[in-house]
């Protein structure tokens, strides 16, 4: 099984064809190279690593890390610095438009509360306009029952006038008729009173 392994920080350093230095050279690494090691041979201190393209080679087991080379880190590092800075930046602007936003946020929400606290009095004026309205409503429909009624009662008095009116006439004409008949009587009674009167006279002397 290949294992991972990293060129040190050697500039270069040469792969050969054998486990040896007197083996031909048959490439070249740069530092922090990462290459798979196949085999590793203590007794000559050499390492058989694979190369690109199905090739193979031998290089000093000294010259490979388990872990990248510090140049090759330092690298990654600044890269990841500068990545750093460049979100920081990012972020500084985002932050800056975010509290620009939130001073336009805390103006709106400023205006917004007052005009709630307008609306809020507009509100309180309508329901106490409403109560005052339903207040006159009622007042007015007690009114017009009073005048209904009064109405009624205005019409049961005319009713009582008017009956008291006709009782009035009628015992003025039964008054009337009672005088007409005690006339009528008296004037058949007195000329026969008289006329009795008269002879009872004229026989006495």
């Amino acid at each position: 099984m290949a294992q991972p392994a990293y060129v040190s920080d050697e500039l270069e350093i040469m792969v050969r064809s054998g486990k040896s230095s007197k083996h031909r050279i048959i490439a070249t690494l740069k530092s922090g190279k990462m290459v798979n090691v196949i085999e590793t041979d203590r007794p000559s201190g050499y390492s058989k690593i694979k190369l690109g393209n199905s090739r193979e080679g031998w290089v000093l087991s000294r010259l490979l890390n388990k872990t990248p080379s510090a140049k090759s880190r330092l690298a990654k590092a600044e890269a990841e610095l500068a990545a750093l800075k460049t979100k920081f930046s990012d972020t500084s602007q985002q932050l800056t438009q975010l509290s620009s936003e939130k001073g336009s946020l805390d103006t709106e929400t400023s205006e917004l509360k007052e005009i709630n606290t307008a609306l809020s009095r507009e509100l309180a004026q309508l329901k106490e306009t409403s109560s005052n309205a339903v207040q006159i409503l009622e007042e007015r429909n007690q009114l017009q029952q009073r005048v209904v009624t009064i109405e009624r009662e205005l019409e049961s008095l005319k009713r009582e006038n008017d009956m008291l009116i006709n009782s009035d006439a009628l015992d003025w004409f039964l008054v009337g008729s009672g005088v007409l008949l005690l006339g009528i009587i008296l004037g058949f009674i007195l000329p026969k009173v008289s006329w009795r009167k008269k002879s009872s006279w004229q026989s006495s002397f």
